[in-house]
Protein backbone atom coordinates (compact mmCIF):
# COMPACT_ATOMS: atom_id res chain seq x y z
CA UNK A 1 0.00 0.00 0.00
CA UNK A 2 0.96 3.32 -1.13
CA UNK A 3 0.73 6.96 1.13
CA UNK A 4 -1.84 9.06 -1.03
CA UNK A 5 -0.15 12.55 0.36
CA UNK A 6 3.64 11.22 -0.56
CA UNK A 7 3.61 8.44 -2.40
CA UNK A 8 6.02 6.12 0.03
CA UNK A 9 5.10 2.48 0.44
CA UNK A 10 3.66 2.02 3.63
CA UNK A 11 4.49 -1.42 5.17
CA UNK A 12 1.08 -2.48 6.65
CA UNK A 13 0.77 -3.64 10.37
CA UNK A 14 -1.16 -3.85 13.27
CA UNK A 15 -1.11 -0.74 15.34
CA UNK A 16 0.21 1.58 12.14
CA UNK A 17 -1.90 4.17 11.44
CA UNK A 18 0.24 7.25 9.70
CA UNK A 19 2.94 7.45 7.15
CA UNK A 20 6.80 7.25 8.95
CA UNK A 21 7.47 9.37 5.77
CA UNK A 22 5.41 12.71 5.71
CA UNK A 23 2.77 11.59 8.77
CA UNK A 24 0.17 11.38 6.60
CA UNK A 25 -3.11 9.51 8.74
CA UNK A 26 -3.42 6.40 6.93
CA UNK A 27 -7.33 5.23 6.14
CA UNK A 28 -7.59 1.86 6.07
CA UNK A 29 -9.64 0.06 3.20
CA UNK A 30 -10.27 -3.66 4.04
CA UNK A 31 -10.19 -4.79 0.93
CA UNK A 32 -7.61 -2.94 -0.77
CA UNK A 33 -5.56 -4.10 2.09
CA UNK A 34 -6.91 -7.76 1.42
CA UNK A 35 -6.03 -7.53 -2.38
CA UNK A 36 -2.48 -6.35 -2.12
CA UNK A 37 -1.77 -8.63 0.84
CA UNK A 38 -2.78 -11.34 -1.57
CA UNK A 39 -0.95 -10.34 -4.33
CA UNK A 40 2.52 -9.64 -1.99
CA UNK A 41 1.72 -13.57 -1.23
CA UNK A 42 1.24 -14.71 -4.38
CA UNK A 43 4.58 -13.07 -5.76
CA UNK A 44 6.43 -14.56 -2.88
CA UNK A 45 4.66 -18.35 -2.96
CA UNK A 46 3.72 -18.13 -7.11
CA UNK A 47 6.36 -21.42 -7.44
CA UNK A 48 4.74 -23.53 -4.25
CA UNK A 49 0.96 -22.37 -5.81
CA UNK A 50 1.63 -23.19 -9.21
CA UNK A 51 2.92 -26.71 -8.30
CA UNK A 52 -0.06 -27.20 -5.85
CA UNK A 53 -2.07 -26.41 -8.51
CA UNK A 54 -0.96 -28.68 -10.81
CA UNK A 55 -1.16 -31.64 -8.49
CA UNK A 56 -4.77 -30.84 -7.61
CA UNK A 57 -5.38 -30.86 -11.61
CA UNK A 58 -3.61 -34.15 -11.75
CA UNK A 59 -5.78 -35.87 -8.98
CA UNK A 60 -9.05 -33.87 -9.91
CA UNK A 61 -8.16 -35.48 -14.06
CA UNK A 62 -7.81 -39.05 -12.17
CA UNK A 63 -10.84 -38.70 -9.78
CA UNK A 64 -12.87 -37.91 -12.80
CA UNK A 65 -11.59 -40.32 -15.49
CA UNK A 66 -12.12 -43.05 -13.22
CA UNK A 67 -15.78 -41.85 -12.35
CA UNK A 68 -16.46 -41.90 -16.31
CA UNK A 69 -14.92 -45.17 -16.94
CA UNK A 70 -17.49 -46.55 -14.36
CA UNK A 71 -20.21 -44.64 -15.74
CA UNK A 72 -19.07 -45.56 -19.34
CA UNK A 73 -19.05 -49.35 -17.63
CA UNK A 74 -22.47 -49.22 -16.60
CA UNK A 75 -24.12 -47.45 -18.81
CA UNK A 76 -23.25 -48.58 -22.04
CA UNK A 77 -22.57 -51.78 -21.30
CA UNK A 78 -23.86 -53.71 -24.37
CA UNK A 79 -21.44 -51.06 -26.60
CA UNK A 80 -18.51 -51.39 -24.37
CA UNK A 81 -18.78 -55.23 -24.67
CA UNK A 82 -19.02 -55.16 -28.47
CA UNK A 83 -15.47 -55.31 -28.76
CA UNK A 84 -14.61 -58.42 -27.18
CA UNK A 85 -14.91 -60.14 -30.07
CA UNK A 86 -14.53 -59.62 -33.77
CA UNK A 87 -18.25 -59.30 -34.75
CA UNK A 88 -17.10 -59.10 -38.55
CA UNK A 89 -15.54 -62.43 -38.16
CA UNK A 90 -18.74 -63.70 -36.55
CA UNK A 91 -21.15 -61.94 -39.19
CA UNK A 92 -19.18 -63.71 -42.02
CA UNK A 93 -20.82 -67.18 -40.95
CA UNK A 94 -24.61 -66.46 -41.17
CA UNK A 95 -26.04 -67.18 -44.44
CA UNK A 96 -29.06 -66.06 -45.80
CA UNK A 97 -31.34 -69.59 -47.31
CA UNK A 98 -33.68 -70.04 -49.88
CA UNK A 99 -35.00 -73.61 -50.57
CA UNK A 100 -37.47 -73.83 -53.61
CA UNK A 101 -40.33 -75.85 -53.43
CA UNK A 102 -40.82 -78.62 -55.62
CA UNK A 103 -44.75 -78.88 -55.05
CA UNK A 104 -46.17 -76.33 -57.34
CA UNK A 105 -48.86 -75.00 -54.86
CA UNK A 106 -46.40 -74.38 -51.70
CA UNK A 107 -43.95 -71.14 -52.06
CA UNK A 108 -40.29 -71.49 -51.58
CA UNK A 109 -39.22 -71.42 -47.78
CA UNK A 110 -36.09 -69.97 -46.53
CA UNK A 111 -34.14 -67.76 -43.32
CA UNK A 112 -31.24 -68.18 -41.55
CA UNK A 113 -28.17 -70.28 -40.94
CA UNK A 114 -24.85 -70.71 -39.12
CA UNK A 115 -21.93 -71.93 -40.91
CA UNK A 116 -20.22 -74.12 -37.99
CA UNK A 117 -17.17 -76.23 -40.47
CA UNK A 118 -14.83 -75.02 -42.78
CA UNK A 119 -15.97 -77.47 -45.36
CA UNK A 120 -19.04 -75.84 -45.38
CA UNK A 121 -21.74 -77.36 -42.74
CA UNK A 122 -24.83 -75.41 -42.00
CA UNK A 123 -27.09 -75.55 -38.68
CA UNK A 124 -29.97 -74.31 -39.14
CA UNK A 125 -33.84 -74.81 -38.14
CA UNK A 126 -35.73 -77.82 -39.91
CA UNK A 127 -38.43 -75.89 -40.67
CA UNK A 128 -37.45 -73.74 -42.72
CA UNK A 129 -37.00 -76.35 -45.20
CA UNK A 130 -40.01 -77.14 -47.15
CA UNK A 131 -41.05 -80.38 -46.02
CA UNK A 132 -44.28 -82.72 -44.88
CA UNK A 133 -44.45 -86.21 -42.39
CA UNK A 134 -42.36 -88.40 -44.85
CA UNK A 135 -40.51 -86.23 -47.77
CA UNK A 136 -38.52 -82.84 -48.20
CA UNK A 137 -40.14 -80.84 -51.25
CA UNK A 138 -36.71 -80.01 -52.11
CA UNK A 139 -35.11 -81.02 -55.79
CA UNK A 140 -31.52 -82.46 -56.46
CA UNK A 141 -30.21 -79.04 -56.38
CA UNK A 142 -30.80 -78.04 -53.33
CA UNK A 143 -31.61 -75.20 -51.10
CA UNK A 144 -29.36 -71.41 -52.51
CA UNK A 145 -27.14 -70.38 -49.57
CA UNK A 146 -26.08 -66.76 -49.56
CA UNK A 147 -23.00 -65.26 -47.89
CA UNK A 148 -22.50 -61.40 -46.93
CA UNK A 149 -19.99 -59.02 -47.15
CA UNK A 150 -19.33 -58.92 -42.98
CA UNK A 151 -19.66 -55.12 -42.88
CA UNK A 152 -21.95 -54.19 -45.07
CA UNK A 153 -23.99 -57.22 -44.78
CA UNK A 154 -25.31 -57.60 -48.35
CA UNK A 155 -24.86 -60.53 -50.72
CA UNK A 156 -21.56 -61.59 -51.44
CA UNK A 157 -21.04 -65.10 -52.57
CA UNK A 158 -23.69 -67.73 -53.43
CA UNK A 159 -23.87 -71.39 -53.52
CA UNK A 160 -25.94 -74.75 -53.48
CA UNK A 161 -26.57 -76.96 -50.54
CA UNK A 162 -28.15 -79.87 -49.34
CA UNK A 163 -30.45 -80.37 -46.49
CA UNK A 164 -29.18 -82.97 -44.40
CA UNK A 165 -32.98 -83.66 -42.12
CA UNK A 166 -33.04 -86.93 -39.48
CA UNK A 167 -36.78 -88.47 -39.64
CA UNK A 168 -38.06 -87.63 -36.12
CA UNK A 169 -34.77 -86.30 -34.56
CA UNK A 170 -35.06 -83.13 -36.70
CA UNK A 171 -38.67 -82.74 -36.07
CA UNK A 172 -38.15 -83.01 -32.34
CA UNK A 173 -35.08 -80.15 -31.83
CA UNK A 174 -36.83 -78.11 -35.23
CA UNK A 175 -32.92 -77.93 -36.15
CA UNK A 176 -31.09 -79.23 -39.51
CA UNK A 177 -27.56 -79.00 -40.78
CA UNK A 178 -27.13 -78.36 -44.53
CA UNK A 179 -23.91 -79.21 -46.65
CA UNK A 180 -22.46 -76.66 -49.24
CA UNK A 181 -21.59 -78.50 -52.39
CA UNK A 182 -21.49 -76.32 -55.30
CA UNK A 183 -20.72 -72.62 -56.60
CA UNK A 184 -23.88 -71.41 -57.68
CA UNK A 185 -23.63 -70.70 -61.50
CA UNK A 186 -25.31 -68.24 -63.42
CA UNK A 187 -26.38 -69.38 -66.42
CA UNK A 188 -27.90 -65.65 -68.06
CA UNK A 189 -23.89 -64.01 -67.22
CA UNK A 190 -22.09 -67.88 -67.42
CA UNK A 191 -19.95 -66.41 -64.04
CA UNK A 192 -19.99 -68.47 -60.35
CA UNK A 193 -20.97 -66.90 -57.58
CA UNK A 194 -18.23 -68.25 -55.52
CA UNK A 195 -15.23 -70.95 -54.99
CA UNK A 196 -15.74 -73.93 -54.51
CA UNK A 197 -13.98 -75.86 -53.12
CA UNK A 198 -12.99 -73.38 -50.61
CA UNK A 199 -12.16 -72.95 -46.90
CA UNK A 200 -15.81 -71.52 -45.40
CA UNK A 201 -15.53 -68.85 -42.83
CA UNK A 202 -16.86 -70.95 -40.02
CA UNK A 203 -18.27 -69.90 -36.29
CA UNK A 204 -15.89 -70.33 -33.98
CA UNK A 205 -16.05 -69.39 -29.99
CA UNK A 206 -13.62 -72.25 -28.59
CA UNK A 207 -11.26 -69.83 -27.85
CA UNK A 208 -13.08 -66.80 -26.17
CA UNK A 209 -16.25 -69.17 -24.72
CA UNK A 210 -15.81 -71.41 -21.46
CA UNK A 211 -19.40 -71.72 -20.24
CA UNK A 212 -22.37 -70.50 -22.30
CA UNK A 213 -24.19 -70.02 -18.88
CA UNK A 214 -26.27 -66.88 -18.82
CA UNK A 215 -28.86 -64.86 -16.78
CA UNK A 216 -32.00 -62.79 -16.72
CA UNK A 217 -31.18 -59.54 -18.05
CA UNK A 218 -28.01 -59.82 -19.99
CA UNK A 219 -27.11 -58.84 -23.62
CA UNK A 220 -28.42 -60.86 -26.22
CA UNK A 221 -27.15 -60.20 -29.93
CA UNK A 222 -29.42 -61.93 -32.74
CA UNK A 223 -27.91 -61.91 -36.62
CA UNK A 224 -30.34 -63.32 -39.32
CA UNK A 225 -32.14 -62.14 -42.35
CA UNK A 226 -35.53 -60.94 -40.98
CA UNK A 227 -38.39 -60.50 -43.44
CA UNK A 228 -39.06 -57.17 -41.91
CA UNK A 229 -35.57 -55.70 -43.16
CA UNK A 230 -36.31 -56.76 -46.80
CA UNK A 231 -34.70 -60.66 -46.15
CA UNK A 232 -31.59 -59.88 -48.31
CA UNK A 233 -29.20 -58.59 -46.04
CA UNK A 234 -27.26 -59.43 -42.82
CA UNK A 235 -29.94 -57.84 -39.81
CA UNK A 236 -28.46 -57.51 -36.07
CA UNK A 237 -30.67 -56.90 -33.52
CA UNK A 238 -30.07 -56.39 -29.58
CA UNK A 239 -32.06 -56.99 -26.83
CA UNK A 240 -31.30 -58.79 -23.13
CA UNK A 241 -32.41 -62.16 -21.82
CA UNK A 242 -36.13 -61.62 -20.70
CA UNK A 243 -37.10 -65.25 -19.65
CA UNK A 244 -36.42 -68.86 -18.79
CA UNK A 245 -40.19 -70.05 -19.73
CA UNK A 246 -38.50 -73.97 -19.68
CA UNK A 247 -37.86 -76.78 -21.98
CA UNK A 248 -34.28 -75.34 -22.46
CA UNK A 249 -35.11 -72.38 -24.34
CA UNK A 250 -34.49 -68.62 -23.91
CA UNK A 251 -36.78 -65.49 -24.35
CA UNK A 252 -35.11 -62.28 -25.74
CA UNK A 253 -36.62 -58.96 -26.15
CA UNK A 254 -34.17 -58.48 -29.45
CA UNK A 255 -36.27 -58.39 -32.83
CA UNK A 256 -37.01 -61.77 -33.58
CA UNK A 257 -39.15 -61.96 -37.06
CA UNK A 258 -39.69 -64.49 -40.35
CA UNK A 259 -36.26 -64.79 -42.03
CA UNK A 260 -34.76 -65.28 -38.54
CA UNK A 261 -35.53 -68.53 -37.55
CA UNK A 262 -32.42 -70.84 -38.07
CA UNK A 263 -29.47 -67.68 -37.68
CA UNK A 264 -27.24 -67.01 -34.44
CA UNK A 265 -27.72 -65.57 -31.20
CA UNK A 266 -24.78 -64.63 -28.74
CA UNK A 267 -24.28 -63.14 -25.85
CA UNK A 268 -22.04 -60.64 -24.76
CA UNK A 269 -18.80 -62.39 -25.13
CA UNK A 270 -19.54 -63.77 -28.51
CA UNK A 271 -20.53 -66.94 -27.38
CA UNK A 272 -23.01 -68.97 -29.25
CA UNK A 273 -26.24 -68.92 -27.08
CA UNK A 274 -28.36 -70.83 -29.46
CA UNK A 275 -30.73 -70.72 -32.45
CA UNK A 276 -33.50 -68.51 -32.88
CA UNK A 277 -36.12 -69.98 -33.99
CA UNK A 278 -39.41 -68.40 -33.75
CA UNK A 279 -42.23 -65.28 -32.29
CA UNK A 280 -43.97 -65.00 -29.05
CA UNK A 281 -45.91 -61.81 -29.77
CA UNK A 282 -49.87 -60.47 -29.30
CA UNK A 283 -51.26 -57.55 -30.95
CA UNK A 284 -48.61 -55.21 -29.47
CA UNK A 285 -45.63 -56.48 -28.90
CA UNK A 286 -43.01 -59.38 -29.97
CA UNK A 287 -40.21 -61.47 -28.18
CA UNK A 288 -38.03 -63.97 -29.74
CA UNK A 289 -37.26 -67.45 -28.86
CA UNK A 290 -34.12 -69.32 -29.06
CA UNK A 291 -33.67 -72.50 -28.95
CA UNK A 292 -30.31 -72.98 -26.71
CA UNK A 293 -27.17 -73.95 -26.83
CA UNK A 294 -28.47 -77.42 -24.67
CA UNK A 295 -30.71 -78.27 -27.38
CA UNK A 296 -28.16 -77.52 -29.65
CA UNK A 297 -25.59 -80.46 -28.27
CA UNK A 298 -28.50 -82.94 -27.56
CA UNK A 299 -29.44 -82.85 -31.49
CA UNK A 300 -25.70 -83.04 -32.55
CA UNK A 301 -25.77 -86.27 -29.71
CA UNK A 302 -28.81 -87.65 -30.77
CA UNK A 303 -28.08 -87.25 -34.72
CA UNK A 304 -24.41 -89.07 -34.00
CA UNK A 305 -26.08 -91.83 -32.81
CA UNK A 306 -28.65 -91.67 -35.85
CA UNK A 307 -25.73 -92.26 -38.36
CA UNK A 308 -23.88 -94.69 -36.25
CA UNK A 309 -26.95 -97.40 -36.25
CA UNK A 310 -27.31 -96.25 -39.88
CA UNK A 311 -23.77 -97.74 -40.51
CA UNK A 312 -24.12 -100.51 -38.62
Amino acid sequence: MFCKNCGQKINIGIGKKFCKNCGEEIKFERIAILKEKSLDWFKDNHKFLLISLGIVIFISALVIYDEFSNTNTSSNYSNSQSISYDQNEIAASVVNILCPSTVSEEESSGGSGTIITEDGIILTNSHIIPQDDTNLHVDETGCLVVLPDPVTGQAREMYWAHPIVLPDVSDKYDLAFMQIYSAYYDEETGEYGGVYPTKFPSFDDTTRCNSVDIQLGEPVRIFGYPAISGGYSLTITDGVVSSFPGDDLIVTSAKISHGNSGGLAIDRYGCMLGVPSMVSSDESESLGVIISMNLVHDFGSEVEAYLNNENQ
